[in-house]
Formats: structure tokens, sequence, C-alpha cells
């Protein structure tokens, strides 16, 4: 296990740096802090005209409006880039005590969809943050939603057992699925959507036939929760007794299990096929990455930055180079990680302060050049940032 130190800077740096350009009188700094497991944390703070920090141990360097890059030697931290949200969607129907529990974008990134603890989900312009309908008739929080290829439909699930489908135009529900006996924790569709998924507090998994809204299979695997699934050729699937378990949904096996009864629960899961590689996030802070076809039950590498539960995790595509894949805690914190032999923090990013992460979800970059796809990412209350 691999122990991570790691660095936490004021969410709002960027307005700082902003008004010491301009020029703006006052005195503009920002705290800056550095943790690892059984070492004294530090703390201090850095001038945002000059970069200096009040302590030697850390050291910022300016790289661009949204752009930082920190380091702690000491406590082996190397040059780190620190990102701040370019776009900011604020969800003007989720109440702050509420907060976003789950998003998705439409696939041409025009609508994006969000439901938090009040049982309605919201359909918004992305360009204009404008509301354009909801969609009511859930009893319970929401807890998933899933936009169709067509970018015109949604799917959710929710406390109150049932997955609904909706048109995101009008806001009609012409189905629901019913049959689990637990409420639903995560929901993904098969290609083009003929065919849903949707997984429950009951242990289960279900495939729903969305035109004859009926349940064509249910895979019962466990006696505890199904926390989170990932669908990407297998499906892999977060249980809650500690378990990873990959399944070959149009056959309709169990093709690996990784971990085993009695280990951390597994929080959430993101396969990748491309490198046979399923990682894990654990609740008790940390993070494995496995061989996902492999009998072993030690995974290849695992590593944590502290105790904070994982919440979510997605893989993140970049031109070239290793496998990235993209971490968010219950603490706030949001990070890259390279996963190349052993597991490389290259980027945090930064808007959530404490606020736990709820979801995270990873497009194609409009910007030329990119390095990676564009992240976006929700916490705890009514904003939607893309990093």
């Amino acid at each position: 296990m691999q122990i991570l130190g790691y660095i936490s800077v004021q969410p709002d740096w960027c307005i700082d740096i902003s008004n010491a350009h301009k020029g703006l009188e006052g005195e503009h700094k920002f705290w800056v802090s550095a943790y690892k497991p059984e070492h004294p944390s530090i703390h201090g703070s850095i001038d945002a005209s000059s970069m200096e920090t009040d302590v030697e141990s850390i050291t910022a360097e300016y790289v661009g409006p949204h752009q930082l890059r920190l380091a702690c030697p000491s406590f082996d931290i190397p040059p780190t880039l620190f990102t701040a949200p370019t776009t900011t969607i604020t969800c003007s129907h989720i109440l702050r005590g509420t907060g976003v529990r789950s998003f998705d974008l439409s696939a041409y990134g025009g609508l994006l969809v969000a439901g938090g603890d009040d049982g309605v989900l919201d359909v918004y312009d992305v360009e204009s943050s404008g509301h354009r309908v909801q969609l009511e008739g859930h009893l319970g929080d929401i807890t998933c939603c899933r936009f169709f290829p067509s970018g015109q439909v949604v799917l959710s699930g929710a406390m109150d057992m049932q997955v609904k489908i909706w048109s995101a135009i009008d806001g009609t529900n012409p189905v629901t699925l019913t049959g689990h006996a637990g409420p639903i924790t995560d929901i993904a569709i098969v290609g083009v959507g003929k065919t849903v998924l949707s997984a429950a507090k009951d242990g289960s998994v279900r495939l729903w036939h969305c035109g004859q809204a009926s349940c064509l299979h249910a895979f019962d695997l466990s006696s505890m929760p199904i926390n989170a699934m990932h669908l990407n050729t297998l499906l892999a699937v977060a249980c809650e007794d500690g378990r990873a378990i990959l399944l070959n949904v149009d056959d309709r096996q169990v093709v690996a299990e990784l971990g085993a009864v009695g280990d951390p629960p597994v929080k959430a899961v993101a396969y990748d096929p491309e490198h046979d590689r399923l990682v894990t996030g654990l609740a008790d802070g940390s993070v494995c990455v496995w061989s996902a076809k492999s009998s072993s039950r030690v995974p290849i590498c695992s590593f944590s930055r502290g105790q904070s539960p994982i919440a979510a995790l997605c893989l993140v595509q970049q031109p070239s180079g290793p496998p990235l894949v993209c971490v968010g805690a219950q603490d706030g914190q949001l990070f890259v990680v390279s996963l190349a032999g052993t597991a490389d923090v290259v980027e945090d990013l930064v808007a959530f302060d404490v606020d736990p992460i709820s979801h995270i979800k990873a497009i194609p970059s409009t910007s030329s050049g990119a390095s990676r796809q564009s992240i976006w990412a929700a916490g705890q209350d009514s904003r939607i940032c893309m990093f």
C-alpha cells in the first residue's frame, strides 16, 4: 500500500490571484496545508503576487489563471498541478441543503440532468445554465441519472426502489421499472438503450427490457447492498460485502470476483478493458488496482491519501500515455492518478473544500491540444464544476 501525502489549498485561490494581477488594493493571500499520515500537518499561506510561501516546506509556482503547481518535498510530494474549474453550472432548482446526488451530460454536451434529495430531476442547458424542464414523479431521493445515447431521454433511479425513463423534452415518464426490494444505487445503459441495468441495496443487479418494461434477468450477487456499477464491455459491480464483481451481461455470467467478503466495503468501481484493469475505491479511503481477470487476491497496486471513504471513480482518457483515473472522496478531495505501475498523482482538482464528492464524469474536451478529457464533478452543493 502506497501512503501518499497531499496538499490542500484554499478553494477560491484563483480569485486572490486575479485580484493581485489586477493590482487591486489589499493583501492577497490564500491558505495552503500539507498532510501525510503519521506526520504533523503543515499550514501556511501563499502570496498571490509573488507565489512566495511563509513555510519553507511548501513551494508554489504560478501556471495560469486556473492552475498552480505546488510541492512539499518533506512529504515526498513532487510538483503537482492544481486546477480550478473553468466552468461552473449552478443547478438553481437544487437547494444547498440537499446537493447534487447525481448528474449526466447529453452525448453532444448540450443538456445536463441533475438530481438531489428532493425526489425530482432537472434538465438544464449547459451553455446558458438555463432550466429546461423538471422530471417529477419519484417518491424518494434521486440516487442516479443517465442520458440515453440520443440525448433526449433520461434514465433515473431513486430511494423509492423505482427506475424511470423520461423525456428530456417535455418531462413525461412513459416507463417505470419496478421489482427491486431496496433503494436503487446505480444504473447503466446497454448499447443504444434497448436494455438497461439497475443495482440496488437488495444485493441484486437487474437487466431490463425498456420497450416491454420487463426484467430479463436478475443477478443475485450479495446479501448486502450493491453500491455502484460501471459498464464498459464488462459490467463492474461494487459490493458492500468487500468484493468487486465482473459480469458478462450478454451471457449473464460472472467473469471474476476480486477482493473477498469481509474486506472493506467497495464504494466505487471503474473498469478499463483496454488495459485489463479494474479500479476499486474502498470505505477505508484506499484505492486498489486489479488485473481484471486474474484469480489473484492481491491487487497490482494500492494507495491511500487518508481514511476518508472513496465516493466516486472515473476513467479519464488522454491522447497518449498510461490510463488515468479521477478519484473523489468524502472529504472533498478530487484528484487524478496515473496508473503506470505505481500510482502517481498528476493533478488535484480544487473546488469543493470539505464537501463530499458525489459524482464524476469525463467527456471529450472541446479545447484544442487538451492533455486529457474534461472532468465534471459535483459535491453536496448546487454546483457542477468542469475542470
